[in-house]
C-alpha cells in the first residue's frame, strides 16, 4: 500500500490505449506520483493523446512489446516502484494466437520478470472479462470458472495463471478483469453501437433485455488508484465494472440521445434477426451490416459481480452514463470516427 507523503514512481504500458491514457489523467491529477510510460511510438502518441495528457510531466519511452528482449524489460522497469500493465493486442478478431500469445502473454511475463529484478513491489495486470466466455452468465464473480474459447481470452488466461506462481517474486500482485470498456479512446463495441446508431442501422433485437456490465474509462482509471492505495500486499483477482449493469436497450437508447436522436428505435424479432444475418453472411460478406457474433453478444446477458472490489476499495463509478457517453460522442466526432 502507498504510504503517506511517499512519491512512488509508477510505469503504465500501453500510453495511448483506452484505458492507458485514462490511467495516465487519473494517477497526473493526483499529482503524488512519478510517470513513465511506455508507448510503442513517441510521435504517434503525442498526436493522439498529447491534447489530453501533459507529456513533459510524464518520462514518455518508446518500447515495442513485440521486440523488447530481457534488456529492454529491464530498462523500463529500472527505478519504479508500480507497474500498471494496461497494452495488449485486442480488438483483432482475425489474428491467431500465436500473435496474441507473443503481445499478451510473453511480454506480460518478460515483463513482470524485469519488474521483480528491479524490485517492483506491486504489477497490475489487466485481464478481461473475456477469461469467463460469451456466456449467458449473470453477476459472476472471481470464483467462478474460467472457460474463455477465443485467442484473446485464452492469452489472458495464461498471463493470469502464470502471475498467480511468481507471489514468490513481487510482493503484490494485481489482477483485474475489467467488463466492456467504453470512453475516450474505444475502438470496440460500443464505438460500434454509436455508428450503427447514428446512421440508423441498428435495431432492438427481441426485447433489448439482455444485460450487460460495462465500465467507462475513467472510472476504471478510479478503480486502478483506489488498488494502489488501498490493497494490501499479497495476490488479488478482482472485477471490475459499474456495479449496476445496463440492458442494451437502455445502452443503445442512451448513445440515440446523446446522439441528439429519437430513444425510440425499432425491434426485430430474434429469429428473423439470426436468419437475415445468416442470409447476410452467406451473400454480402464482409458487407454485412451485423455478424453472428456481434449479434450474439446483442442478446446474451454478461454481468458481473464487483462485490469484492468494493469491499476492498469502496469503489464507486464518479461519471454517470450518460455523461460518458457523451464523452465518447464528442471524442469520436473531433476524430472524424462518426
Amino acid at each position: 500500500m502507498v504510504g503517506s507523503g511517499v512519491r512512488k514512481r509508477i510505469l503504465v504500458t500501453g500510453g495511448n490505449g483506452l484505458i492507458g491514457r485514462a490511467v495516465i489523467q487519473a494517477l497526473l491529477a493526483k499529482n503524488v506520483y512519478d510517470l513513465k510510460v511506455q508507448v510503442r511510438d513517441k510521435t504517434a502518441a503525442r498526436a493522439s493523446v498529447g491534447d489530453v495528457i501533459d507529456f513533459t510531466k510524464v518520462q514518455l519511452e518508446d518500447g515495442d512489446f513485440t521486440r523488447m528482449g530481457d534488456r529492454e524489460m529491464t530498462y523500463m522497469t529500472r527505478g519504479c516502484n508500480i507497474v500498471v500493465h494496461t497494452a495488449g493486442l485486442v480488438h483483432k478478431a482475425d489474428a491467431p494466437y500465436q500473435e496474441y500469445e507473443v503481445i499478451n502473454v510473453r511480454a506480460t511475463q518478460a515483463l513482470a520478470e524485469a519488474a521483480a529484478r528491479n524490485n517492483v513491489d506491486t504489477f497490475i495486470f489487466l485481464s478481461s472479462a473475456a477469461v469467463y466466455g460469451t456466456g449467458p452468465f449473470e453477476k459472476v464473480d472471481e470464483k467462478a470458472a474460467l472457460v474463455g474459447k477465443t485467442p484473446y481470452a485464452v492469452s489472458k488466461m495464461a498471463s493470469e495463471h502464470w502471475l498467480g506462481m511468481q507471489q514468490q517474486t513481487i510482493p503484490r500482485i494485481i489482477i483485474l478483469r475489467p467488463s466492456l470498456v467504453y470512453g475516450e479512446g474505444d475502438r470496440g463495441n460500443v464505438l460500434s453501437l454509436i455508428k450503427n446508431v447514428k446512421a440508423n442501422k441498428y435495431k432492438h433485437v427481441g426485447n433489448g433485455e439482455a444485460g450487460k456490465s460495462i465500465i467507462y474509462s475513467q472510472d476504471l482509471a478510479l478503480a486502478i488508484a483506489m488498488c494502489i492505495e488501498k490493497v494490501p500486499p499479497g495476490f488479488h483477482v478482482f472485477n471490475l465494472a459499474n456495479p449496476n449493469p445496463v440492458s442494451v436497450k437502455n445502452l443503445t437508447e442512451d448513445i440515440a440521445e446523446s446522439l441528439g436522436m429519437s430513444r425510440k428505435i425499432a425491434s426485430v424479432p430474434t429469429g428473423f434477426m439470426k436468419f437475415g444475418v445468416k442470409a447476410a453472411e452467406m451473400f454480402m460478406k464482409d458487407a454485412a451490416p451485423i455478424n453472428s457474433d456481434q449479434l450474439a453478444k446483442l442478446t446474451t446477458s454478461t454481468t458481473m459481480s464487483i462485490d469484492k472490489l468494493v469491499k476492498e476499495t469502496g469503489f464507486q463509478p464518479r461519471v454517470s452514463q450518460m455523461d460518458a457517453l457523451k464523452k465518447e460522442i464528442t471524442w469520436a466526432h473531433q476524430n472524424h470516427l462518426i
